[in-house]
């Protein structure tokens, strides 16, 4: 049974470098944008949003539709970078090996 317990020993290994790459991940941030940079979102590796910024002008229209359309991408966009970054963390671990549910 040596093959089980190095095999148990490897998933530990695995594990605890995947909580290390998470870790490290939330410190990191990532920036997304929409409407040529008119709204900013900064999200971290965990996928929360950390800031928001909005160009004035954007805030003085009368299209209040189009702000809330701009927020909503500029968020998805950093959100998509945050999954983009932590996936690339995980494939260095993995070695390219895609591996269903570690993500």
């Amino acid at each position: 049974m040596a093959g089980l317990g190095d095999l148990m020993k490897q998933a530990q290994r695995l594990k605890a470098e995947m909580e290390r790459l998470q870790a490290e991940a939330a410190s990191k941030t990532v920036e997304g944008s929409a409407g040529g940079g008119m709204v900013t979102v900064v999200a971290n590796g965990k996928g929360e949003v950390l800031s928001v910024k909005i160009d004035p002008e954007v805030a003085r229209g009368e299209d209040l539709e189009m702000l809330q359309d701009l927020v909503t991408a500029a968020a998805n966009d950093a959100l998509r970078r945050a999954r983009d970054l932590l996936a690339q963390e995980v494939s260095r671990l993995t070695g390219g090996l895609s591996l269903p549910g570690l993500l």
